[in-house]
Parts: C-alpha cells; structure tokens; sequence
C-alpha cells in the first residue's frame, strides 16, 4: 500500500524548479560558510558540517511542502532538534578540554539528522532523492582529511577569490534584470553578467585545479572542463594567468588548445545532433578541423609537461597571482560579447541566408554553438546542402581560433600569442583549406 501525500509533490516541485539543483545550491552555500569557518579554526563546525546543516534544512523545506498546510512543523522540528544538537556538542566540549583531547564537533550528529531525513523521502517513494542526500553525506564524510588538507593549504588570496567569486555569481547574478533591450533587442544584461561569472569561474576552477594536480593534469582538466563551458571564455581567463605568471605560458598554451579540441569536439557532435539523418555530409567534412584540434591540443600538452615549472617552483609562481577573480579582463569579455550579439543580429537582418558566411564569420568573434545549430539544422530542412553547411561552421570556427590568438595577444602578452598561434595554425590551416574547397 503506497503512502499519501497530501501536500505537493517532489514531480510538481521538479516541473516548478530543478529540485536537485536547488540541494545541490544549498550544499555549494554550506561548503562556502563551512570554507569559512574552518580556516578560522572553528571547534564547533567546518567545512562538513555546515554542508550537512544547509542540506538538513533543504530537506526540512521539501518535506514541509510534502506534507502542506500543516509542513511548517517539519521546519519548526527540523530548527528544535538543530538547536538541541548544538547544545549538545557545547555541553561536550567542556569535558573533553578539561581532558586535554581536541573539542568535538557535531558532524555524525548532523550526519544522524540528514540520514533520518533521506530514509522519509525514500519511504515516500522519492528513492532518488533520498538516495542522493545519503550519497552525498556519505561523500563529505569520508573526504574529511582531503577537504581539511585542502582548507590548510589555501592562501588568503585563494580564499578571498572563492569569496569574490561567490558574490559575483551568488549575490549578483540573481538581481540582474533578465530582459533584452538595446539594439536589435539584442542586449540581456543577465546574460552578460553570465559571461563575467563564466570568465572569473573559469579563472578560479584553473588555477584551483592546476593547484592542486599539478601543471600537468590541472592544466588537462581545466582545459577540458572550460572547453565544455566557452572556449573563448577559456582563452580570456588563462591569458590572464599567462600575463600574471611572467611570461611562463606553457600551462595557459596547453589549456586553450585543450579547449579549442574540445569545442571542435562539441561543434561535431551540435551539428549531428541538428542534422540527424543528413548529417552524413556535414560531419565528414567538420572532422577536418576537429582531428586538426586535437592534434594541436596534444602538441600543447606534451609541449606544456616538458617546458612548465615543477614541484615548488610551479606552486611559487602561481602563489604570486594577487587576485585569479579579477574583473577586468571577464567585463571585457562581456562588453565584446554583447557588440557581437548586436552584429550578428543585424548580419541576420540585412544579409539572411544570402549572407551565411558573412553571419558565420561575425558568430565566430565569440561563440560556436548558435550558428553550428542554425546552419545544421538547416541541412536538415534542405535549405542547404551539407558542403554548404559544413564550409559556413567551418568558417566560423576558424574566425573563432583566430580570435583566440588576438585574446591571447591583448591579455596575456606577445610571448603567448607567439606560442599558441603556432599551436593554433595547425586547425587554421585545416580550416582554411576546408573552406576554400568548399566554396570554388
């Protein structure tokens, strides 16, 4: 016999709002007090228990809409047993300083409650969610010595980076009007802000990442993860550590080659994706570029595991960037987004199909996505033949790596244009020839 709801459900709070996201939302906002507390030697709770705390009370809000109207009493009891838990561990920590033992928290307390919590949402037949609380407490129990390894070995910069980050994305993000206007109505002031938490994000998951595994896999990993995001955006946040570092570019050049492979991989896959079963054409000759990105993207690599400072001497360098959140160079990018949003508007409006080149090269200043799903998508509906298509895509993505020379050129410095423009001819070329035969 299946239990009643007589509240919401967890379907109707998923079709009004991401509920993972939002469990998801509350455990990044209590890692980030916890961050906090634990660099400031708290006895009380750190960088687990505050996680465990705010996915405590996410749990206490759902069940309290389960079992609306009376639900304000699973929040009211989720607030008492809290409380009695922190008086609990106060009242435990004076024995133990009186025996001269480390002062107790009150993590397994915690972790007692938000188990509690998982084991009535599956009951109620919410298996995944509660599965996923229960994965994700079990997650933050064990990594307790990496995550208080990693607390240790952040500086006062990386944390006052990880706290500007935060109000960039968190406090910020969520007041900017989101509304087109301007020209062509082509402006939305969220989505531009979205670009500056993009840049900054990038910044800080590369120098966080290049931190902790070294130049080598760090320098892998953030490349692959921002080329998923905006290779572009990429480009303009390893500049700048590039610039930061003194001219030592070899981890930046290895990065963005890694994220141009990565968006010629994406770039494949939107196009078969939007031209389904006439994409036969379209792909074939998009594979051009793709294996001449990868082919550069590994060149880097290699290049980058040779050349890159190790041990202290690489940790010392990256010691010495004063602020990998800084703005100047995310607002930038933003303000060049928006003019080409207004452009590619207008080369829509004045040129139309006729003027598909023209539009792919003016697409290409800054993103990949929009006009590879148009144009294939396109191919689809027989507007276009895939030769067509795949020289239109093509083009813009040579414009796009070209871009990334003259970004590396302006934020980084003449040395690390030099280098990944040598790196980058490589798909250019590639690029260069696709077009020009497709187009005779």
């Amino acid at each position: 016999m299946e239990m009643e709801i007589p509240g919401a459900s967890i379907e109707t709070m998923v079709e009004g709002g991401n509920v993972f996201l939002d469990l998801a939302t509350a455990l990044g906002a209590g890692l980030l007090v916890g961050l906090q507390r634990q660099r400031a030697n708290s006895d009380l709770a750190g960088i687990r228990t505050f996680p465990l705390i705010a996915l405590f009370g996410a749990m206490c809000a759902m069940l309290a809409r389960l079992f609306e109207p009376s639900g304000v009493w699973v929040v009211a009891s989720g607030f008492v047993a809290l409380a009695l838990i922190i008086h609990a561990g106060q009242v435990g920590r004076a024995p133990a300083e009186r025996d001269g033992k480390a002062p107790r928290g009150i993590v397994t307390e915690m972790a007692i409650l938000v188990v509690f919590g998982a084991g009535v949402l599956i009951v109620m037949k919410h298996a995944a969610l509660g599965v996923s609380i229960a994965a994700a407490t079990a997650v933050l129990l064990h990594l307790k010595p990496s995550l208080h390894k990693f607390t240790a070995a952040l500086s006062d910069t990386d944390v006052r980076a990880i706290m500007q980050f935060a109000a960039i994305s968190l406090i910020i993000l969520p007041v900017v009007p989101n509304r087109v206007m301007g020209p062509f109505e082509a402006i939305n002031p969220y989505n531009l802000w979205l670009m500056v938490v993009l840049v900054t994000g990038i910044s800080l998951s590369g120098y966080v990442a290049i931190r902790l595994f070294g130049s080598g896999a760090g320098t892998l990993l953030a490349g692959l993860l921002g080329g998923l995001v905006s290779s572009t955006a990429t480009t303009v946040s390893f500049s700048r550590m590039a610039k930061l570092r003194q001219g030592k570019c070899a981890a930046s050049t290895a990065a963005i080659a890694i994220a141009s492979g990565v968006m010629a991989v994406r770039t494949v896959i939107f196009a078969y994706a939007a031209a389904r079963e006439k994409s036969g054409e379209l792909v074939a000759w998009l594979m051009v570029f793709l294996v001449a990105s990868v082919i550069a993207a590994g060149i880097a690599l290699l290049l980058a595991w040779r050349d890159e400072p190790k041990g202290t001497e690489a940790q010392t360098q990256l010691s010495n960037q004063k602020n990998p959140t800084e703005l100047k160079a995310a607002l930038f990018f933003a303000l060049m987004f928006a003019v080409v949003q207004v452009l590619v508007i207008a080369g829509n409006k004045y040129f139309g199909n006729s003027g598909l080149f023209v539009v792919a090269a003016i697409s290409g200043l800054t993103d990949m996505g929009a006009i590879t799903l148009s144009t294939a998508a396109m191919v689809l509906r027989e507007q276009v033949d895939g030769a067509t298509a795949a020289a239109t895509i093509t083009l813009a993505a040579v414009v796009n790596t070209i871009v990334k020379i003259g970004i590396a050129w302006s934020l980084g410095g003449v040395t690390l244009a030099k280098r990944i423009g040598a790196i980058l001819l490589i798909p250019i070329v590639a690029g260069v020839v696709v077009v020009v035969y497709l187009a005779i």
